[in-house]
């Protein structure tokens, strides 16, 4: 059975769930790997893929919309307004205010907004704003801090992409072998009871191969 079969079967033909679960353990693993990968693949690098697309890169981002941005006499400045929104959230630059914070954020929505001398988590909800945390600019950024240093991190920017898609892929592992160790108690008395031969890693894959399914439909949507 071919890998491109497992994950047809796996989606369409539950009566081959009782061949695939005769295969090693290691294509089962695999498997458990690849929807990872792929549900990793469309939920956060397709929409963060298609987000730098949108900008050209970061450095043409930088050097086009914050050209100016600089942190001198202890406080930020950029000559105009600075706002990306990524989903549901905002960035929001602002160096008018000491914290960002304009008409902007009393629209519903998360936002990190930066003004001239702090950094503000917050969101919004029902025109009423609710701060996470605010950080002053002075604990991370020294003076001379300017868009050349913006475009000298983008290298550490990547790699935070990196962490965080495999963490997202870490994530959903964690979530879809929970929900199949939850199967695997469902189904275990009803396997004893008719006296079929299974072991757990067995009744594991079985759940995680009927989940598939609802996992792609439901991410892919």
């Amino acid at each position: 059975m071919t890998f491109s079969e497992q994950i047809l079967y796996a989606i369409s033909k539950p009566g081959k769930y009782g061949e695939m679960l005769k295969l090693k353990k290691g294509r089962s693993k695999l498997y458990v790997l690849v929807i990872c990968l792929v549900l990793g693949i469309i939920t956060f690098a397709v929409p963060v893929g298609a987000l730098i697309a949108s900008f050209g890169g970061f450095e043409k981002l930088f050097d086009k919309q914050l050209a100016t941005l600089r942190y001198e006499d202890d406080q930020l400045k950029l000559d105009t307004k600075f706002s990306m929104k990524i989903e549901d959230a905002t960035i929001l630059i602002n160096t008018d205010t000491a914290s960002g914070k304009d008409e902007t954020v009393k629209r519903d929505g998360m936002y990190l907004t930066v003004g001239s001398h702090r950094a503000v988590l917050l969101y919004t909800l029902s025109g009423k704003s609710y701060e996470y945390q605010s950080i002053a600019l002075n604990t991370f950024l020294a003076n001379g801090f300017n868009v050349s240093s913006l475009k000298n991190g983008i290298p550490f920017i990547y790699g935070y992409l990196v962490l965080m898609f495999v963490f997202t892929c870490a994530g959903f592992f964690v979530k879809y072998a929970i929900c199949a160790l939850f199967l695997v108690l469902c189904i275990k008395k009803y396997i004893e009871m008719r006296e079929i031969k299974m072991s757990f890693g067995q009744m594991f894959m079985l759940c995680f191969y009927g989940e598939s399914l609802g996992i792609l439909i439901s991410n892919c949507n």
